[in-house]
């Protein structure tokens, strides 16, 4: 058996193959520029993402800012209490712990 090849037949197996090359090629560039859309998304979102966090990390600091200012004041206004009392307390036994004192250190009382 003689199998013959024509000129036509030849014909059509290269313009199939420019066809086929043809295809892989638009293939592969359509491959790329998915690859680029996808990697230009991913940019996108992690853009996104980040400045999510930056906003929701703002938030959380200015609550916690403003749970420890009013830890700051409740210490604050316990200490300008005691303080307050302190003096008080002071201020009404200033002169029998003075003369207390000098007289501990004397051993004479004082005069008034």
């Amino acid at each position: 058996m003689q199998s013959t090849v024509n000129g036509s037949s030849i014909q059509t197996i290269i313009e199939m193959d420019k066809k086929a090359r043809e295809k892989v090629a638009n293939a592969k560039k359509e491959a790329e520029e998915i690859n680029s859309e996808a990697e230009g998304k991913k940019k996108q979102m992690l853009s996104d993402y980040l400045e999510h966090s930056k906003k929701r990390l703002e938030m959380v600091k200015q609550s916690y800012r403003k749970e420890a200012d009013k830890k700051i004041s409740q210490i604050n206004a316990e200490k300008d209490k005691k303080i307050s009392d302190f003096d008080k307390k002071l201020n009404e036994h200033r002169n029998s712990m003075m003369n207390s004192i000098f007289e501990a250190v004397t051993g004479c009382k004082r005069r008034a």
